[in-house]
């Protein structure tokens, strides 16, 4: 069901949906035109506190994609996944939440970080959590 209130940003069954901030793209591709919504999350469904930027729902497979487009700091980024993630709990209880990290050049330290590792691990079934540099691209 899409989100209450909130008008998405794609058309219902649109092929391919973009989420893009400064050079960074998360780019979704629906072979099956299945019935997909789209969110701002940052500034529009959430308005204060740690926040993830998009929300995507491919509402005929009950996935929901959490969407964090960064530039170096990806503990800030697992961050407002989390935050994310728990202040649309309610809303999302019936989704299978998948978690999508694009990012610029990574530091290494923050990607051998102890709070990107248990990020990692807690989300470690297939497909659960994604993370790339600059471009993701996925079919849902």
């Amino acid at each position: 069901m899409p989100l209450n209130g909130y008008r998405s940003m794609c058309e219902e069954h649109q092929r391919t949906i973009v989420s893009s901030e400064q050079g960074r793209q998360h780019r979704a591709n629906n072979p099956g035109a299945c019935f997909v919504t789209q969110y701002q999350i940052d500034g529009e469904v959430i308005r204060d506190g740690l926040r993830c930027d998009y929300l995507l729902m491919n509402e005929d497979k009950s996935d929901a994609y959490l969407i964090e487009l960064k530039g170096t700091d990806i503990e800030h980024a697992v961050d407002q996944l989390e935050s994310a993630a728990q202040i649309l709990r309610q809303a999302l209880r019936s989704y299978h939440i998948k978690y999508r990290l694009v990012h610029t050049k990574a530091r290494t330290h923050a990607i051998h970080g102890t709070k990107f590792k248990k990020f990692c691990q807690h989300h470690g079934k297939p497909g659960e959590f994604i993370h790339k540099e600059n471009i993701l691209e996925e079919s849902i």
